[in-house]
């Protein structure tokens, strides 16, 4: 009995790592950053419509285009096993990681364990193989 309250335990603790699902807090528009953290010109818009989540994606000098699957593949909250795929222990032990995926790529917020106020949104690549995050920034709509 001790055993299956240690479990129990450890089960609550690892669930409440990733617990808070994405909201439409969540949703905006956000800059793509190259390796040096630093701005560039493609952008990555995030919707909930029909209490659907669809993301959009704007490169140089073009339109808005959506970028999400077809019916069939739309985005769901990904589960434990797939985020700890996503990320490295170091990230998972120190942040609060909730996210959304399809087939192609799950949209993740991360929040820091030592101090909420700091955190930001990574999209992860998916058909590469490996998870390939893509850095991401808030910007103003």
């Amino acid at each position: 009995m001790k055993n299956f309250f240690f479990l129990l335990g450890l089960t609550f603790f690892s669930l409440s790592a990733t617990a808070g699902d994405l909201s439409e807090q969540d949703a905006g528009t956000f800059v793509v950053l190259n390796q040096q953290r630093a701005p560039t010109d493609m952008f990555y818009r995030l919707s909930k419509t029909g209490g659907k989540w669809v993301m959009e994606g704007k490169k140089p000098g073009a339109s808005w285009a959506n970028i999400s699957c077809d019916s069939g593949c739309e985005y769901r909250v990904s589960s434990e096993s797939e985020i700890q795929s996503f990320f490295p222990p170091d990230w998972r032990a120190n942040s609060t990681i909730s996210c959304i995926q399809n087939m192609a790529q799950a949209f993740c917020r991360y929040t820091s364990n030592q101090d909420p106020t700091k955190g930001g949104h990574v999209i992860i690549a998916l058909v590469t193989g490996r998870p390939i995050p893509i850095f991401v920034r808030r910007v103003p709509s």
